[in-house]
């Protein structure tokens, strides 16, 4: 069993050289709270341009209309310092969303782990990597691999007994949640390659199950991503062993003390 916890990759949706990093390495930071910033310099230019073309676009346009007004003016005028001042309000909400997204805030409340990021440093806006890694406060989820054989008998809602090596001598009591019905052998990836074929060599990758801790137990929040352990589901099948289990998941907890 092991504990999951969602990491999102920080792409910023400009580019440009970082000038600042407030933020520190594994310090919990609130949602929009700054992790870093981008020079806003050319961003605010493009801004000041477009709004002094978007404002001469709307004399001309004035101008043309009272001429319209008047009788000496044409209507192609009109539409076309009309077809302006759209063109140029479309593309200056367009470049001061790009200035907004010169300040790279937090997606949610968590903290930023692994930080190198540091101002002089040029990123991009480009998917093929991310800039900093943020990990999401809560996110987690805790994952049993069932064998394929043995998925048939578990359902949704039946008892289960974890031990983790970061609590030895502790038995925790959770239900068995959701169960995930694909693995990793199901997915193919879009590539010019053809896809191997199954063989009767290929192990049977085992399907994952959430368990959900009881509320009057530890709760999940405290338990670190990466955490590993032993989960016993309790299903009905063969429920005269279940008694010889227990006994082996106590065994083991306290083995934990010994456990590297």
């Amino acid at each position: 069993m092991r504990v999951y916890q969602t990491v999102i990759e920080i792409i910023p949706n400009v580019s440009g050289e970082v000038i600042d990093v407030p933020v520190k390495p594994l310090v919990p930071v609130k949602k929009d709270e700054v992790l870093f910033k981008i020079d806003p310099e050319q961003y605010q230019a493009k801004v000041h341009q477009l709004e002094a073309q978007l404002k001469l676009s709307e004399l001309n346009l004035s101008r043309s209309q009272e001429l319209m007004d008047k009788g000496v003016g044409r209507q192609l005028d009109v539409d076309i310092y009309a077809a302006e001042v759209n063109n140029y309000d479309a593309q200056l909400h367009d470049a001061r969303w790009e200035l907004e997204k010169t300040v790279v805030k937090a997606p949610s409340d968590g903290e930023v782990v692994a930080l190198v990021l540091r101002p002089g440093q040029r990123v991009g806006s480009l998917a093929v990597r991310s800039w900093v890694a943020f990990v999401e406060e809560g996110a987690r989820k805790l994952l049993v691999g069932i064998p394929q054989s043995r998925l048939r008998h578990v359902k949704k809602g039946q008892d289960v007994e974890i031990v983790l090596r970061l609590y030895p001598g502790r038995v925790l009591q959770a239900k068995v949640g959701e169960i995930v019905d694909i693995n990793s052998a199901a997915q193919l990836q879009a590539t010019g390659i053809l896809p191997q074929m199954p063989t009767m060599q290929d192990p049977p990758l085992p399907y994952g199950v959430e368990l959900i801790l009881d509320e009057e137990d530890i709760k999940l929040g405290p338990i670190p991503g990466g955490a590993i352990g032993t989960a016993a589901i309790y299903t009905e099948s063969v429920t005269v062993t279940h008694i010889i289990r227990k006994v082996m998941v106590r065994m083991e907890t306290w083995m934990n003390y010994l456990k590297p």
